[in-house]
C-alpha cells in the first residue's frame, strides 16, 4: 500500500513539474487579457462585444474597433431575430422569406446604433509608436426589444423569447461538444 502511495505522489509530482518547466523554461509564457468574457457574459438584458485594434493611428484603432463590435452585435441581433421567426411564423415562398430578411437586417443595423461603450483600455509600444486598442461595448436587450416591436415584421418578441434562443443556442452547442467528444 505505501508502495502504491509513494508512485502515486512520485507521478503527480512529475506530472505537475513539466507543466511549471513548460512555463518557466518554455519560450512561451502566459498572457492575461486585458478583458475577460467570464467579465462580461451576455444575458437576456445585454450582449457585450469585447474588441482589439492595433496600430500607430489612435484613431483609426478607435474606428476598427467600433465597426468590428457593431458587425458582431449586428450579426447576434439578426440571428436572434431569425431564430425568433422561425419559431413565430412561416413563409409560403421564398420571396416573403427573402423580404423579412432585409428587414431583420435593416432592424439589427437601427439596433447597432444603441451600441454603448462600457470601458477601454490603451496600451503603447515601449519602443515604437503602435497602439494596442482594447474596448468593451454592450447593445440593451430592451432597445432592441422596442426596435423589433415598432417594426413591421410580423410578430413581438420579448427579452424572454431572447433569453430562450440563447438557451437554446447554448444547449444546441452543449450536444455537438458532447458528441465530438463521444465520438
Amino acid at each position: 500500500m505505501k508502495k502504491i502511495l509513494l508512485i502515486l505522489i512520485i507521478i503527480l509530482t512529475t506530472s505537475c513539474k513539466s507543466s511549471i518547466n513548460y512555463l518557466k523554461d518554455g519560450e512561451f509564457k502566459e498572457l492575461k487579457m486585458p478583458y475577460s468574457v467570464k467579465d462580461y457574459p451576455d444575458s437576456s438584458e445585454e450582449f457585450y462585444s469585447i474588441v482589439n485594434a492595433s496600430g500607430t493611428n489612435l484613431n483609426i484603432n478607435r474606428n476598427r474597433a467600433l465597426l468590428e463590435a457593431k458587425t458582431y452585435l449586428s450579426g447576434r441581433i439578426k440571428t436572434i431575430i431569425n431564430s425568433v421567426a422561425n419559431q413565430k411564423l412561416s413563409f409560403s415562398n421564398d420571396i416573403e422569406s427573402e423580404e423579412f430578411d432585409q428587414k431583420a437586417t435593416s432592424i439589427s443595423n437601427q439596433s447597432i446604433q444603441k451600441i454603448i461603450k462600457v470601458d477601454s483600455k490603451i496600451y503603447k509600444q515601449k519602443s515604437g509608436d503602435k497602439y494596442d486598442l482594447w474596448v468593451v461595448y454592450k447593445v440593451s436587450l430592451d432597445d432592441v426589444v422596442a426596435i423589433i416591436n415598432d417594426s413591421v415584421l410580423g410578430f413581438d418578441i420579448s427579452t424572454d423569447d431572447i433569453s430562450n434562443v440563447i438557451d437554446e443556442t447554448v444547449n444546441d452547442i452543449s450536444n455537438v461538444v458532447e458528441e465530438t467528444v463521444n465520438n
